[in-house]
């Protein structure tokens, strides 16, 4: 049987973080996982962003998920 995944990114301006969550047979697993960042105009963000749409690419395409959250903090 195929697992169904997907993920969700966003930003949450109580922590000042970029986060994605990653879901698998309709079921979020573990934490948010994400990066902080202060300011979300600055090139840091744009940065972050492009790491979590890389990470969410990884994980549809079936990378581990010990492999997706490496280097992220679980928010």
């Amino acid at each position: 049987m195929n697992n169904q995944r997907d993920a969700i990114l966003g930003y949450t301006d109580e922590q000042h973080a970029y986060f994605i969550r990653l879901i698998e047979n309709n079921t979020i697993l573990g934490h948010s996982y994400g990066l902080f960042c202060e300011s979300p105009d600055s090139e840091a963000a744009e940065s972050i962003m492009t790491t979590l749409f890389l990470k969410k690419s990884f994980w549809l395409n079936g990378s581990e998920f010990q492999n997706v959250v490496q280097g992220l903090q679980p928010l």
